[in-house]
């Protein structure tokens, strides 16, 4: 596919803003016109109409020529600035090189698996900018499910609301709890047999939805010390023996003063991807840098996030 022309949509976007400045930069009608690929009485016309309509002069004839009054000499840097913009706004929807992303992520991902996966993806495409937001699991799909981002990094993955995913790791969900803890060696425990108080993470969380489904479907309801922020947090106050709680298998072993073991129920998992716009949302429109950074992330993500996520 050819490659799109910026000048010839932002003149779509705005042709009186191009008039202007085409006028000013060549300082004669008709070169203007053959700049601008226009008959040069239609661009008087235009002209015309647009000092008509501001009720001001913004040019002057000087022999053959002319050249901008005092108000057209005021009105140009703006003039310039907003094509500039607006230049910038077709480049990041049409191009690769100057594109932006727009990244919602969990915190989880942000110390280093995003981090990863951007400097990766820029060493390939070092004109991509991103826009980055770092928030909890379903501020996240709501704000992808909204247009406010083109992408998230999160988990769980959702289930309808018109959004797409793919999972890129699962991580095993297992109660933790103080190393001294009686269970502590049990190797595989059922929810519904902890009499201990739990910690958990907040409501919005992901975590915190999956460990809500797995006590219905242990069918009971825990006693709740704390609610935490963030995987770290609660495994902390876990490590310092306030409570216990269903948290990702840590990558690189148990925290200090932790055990892990695993769930007896079902569906103790946790699935980390990506997820984006089903067809039909956003217009239909994916901008080529959104799509070239989500097939970097599903092609480098399984390698990358195994290691580094909980």
């Amino acid at each position: 596919m050819d490659e799109p022309d910026v000048e010839a949509l932002t003149r779509v976007l705005a042709p009186r803003l191009e008039m202007f400045s085409a006028i000013a930069r060549t300082e004669h009608v008709t070169g203007a016109a053959e700049s601008l690929n226009i008959p040069q009485p239609t661009l008087s016309r235009a002209l015309s109409r647009l000092q008509d309509e501001l009720g001001m002069a913004l040019v002057e004839r000087t022999g053959r020529g002319i050249r901008l009054t005092r108000a057209g000499r005021s009105l140009l840097p703006h003039v310039e600035r907003a094509l500039d913009d607006l230049r910038q706004g077709v480049a990041e929807l049409t191009g690769v090189e100057e594109g932006r992303v727009a990244l919602t992520f969990l915190p989880t991902l942000g110390v280093e698996v995003v981090p990863v996966l951007l400097r990766g993806f820029r060493a390939e495409y070092p004109g991509v900018r991103f826009t980055l937001t770092q928030e909890p699991w379903a501020d996240s799909l709501h704000r992808l499910s909204a247009g406010g981002a083109d992408l998230a990094l999160t988990s769980p993955l959702p289930s309808g609301q018109g959004l797409v995913s793919r999972v890129l790791h699962t991580q095993y969900l297992r109660l933790v709890v103080p190393e001294h803890h009686p269970a502590a060696n049990a190797g595989v425990v059922s929810l519904a047999s902890v009499r201990d108080e739990f910690i958990l993470l907040k409501p919005g969380r992901g975590v915190r939805h999956l460990t809500d489904r797995l006590e219905d479907l242990a069918g009971f309801t825990p006693r709740v010390a704390f609610e935490a922020d963030d995987i770290a947090t609660a495994r902390g106050l876990v490590a310092a023996g306030l409570g216990v709680s269903v948290l990702p298998a840590r990558p690189k072993g148990p925290l200090g003063g932790t055990a892990e073991l695993s769930l007896g129920e079902g569906e103790a998992e946790r699935p980390v991807g990506i997820v984006w716009p089903g067809e039909g949302s956003g217009g239909g429109y994916e901008p080529p840098a959104v799509g070239l950074f989500r097939e970097y992330v599903c092609r480098v993500g399984p390698k990358v996030i195994p290691g580094l996520t909980g």
